[in-house]
């Protein structure tokens, strides 16, 4: 399924508003969109502000995304993707409590397969 192609400085939050989504240290910084490096599933996306609590602290402390590309490769890694029209729900699931991160921003020209 073609979608954008996500990077490091795309805007995102938990399902749990105002929890911010960040990529803080992406796995490889060689390959760019809009001048930011693209995000790939060795990536580790962390949470924090997650408005969701139990007894344990906050239910999203990461996101794995769960679409990638099948054809474009950045490190010899998939690139994560974004179903497009941006910005909407993306296909990630938060840890512990599941919940689609929400795309608020990111770049819109470079598409993957």
């Amino acid at each position: 399924m073609p979608g954008l192609i996500l990077h490091f400085g795309a805007s995102v939050m938990c399902a749990h508003p105002p929890g911010l989504v960040t990529l803080p240290a992406p796995a490889q910084q060689k390959v760019l969109v809009g001048m930011q490096p693209v995000a790939t599933a060795l990536d580790t996306w962390l949470v924090s502000g997650c408005a969701l609590t139990s007894s344990g602290g906050p239910f999203c402390a990461t996101v794995q995304w769960q679409m990638f590309s099948t054809k474009v490769l950045a490190g010899g890694q998939p690139v994560v993707l974004q179903p497009s029209p941006p910005p909407g729900t993306g296909v990630g699931t938060g840890v512990a409590a599941p919940g689609p991160p929400m795309v608020q921003m990111m770049q819109i020209k470079v598409r993957g397969v």
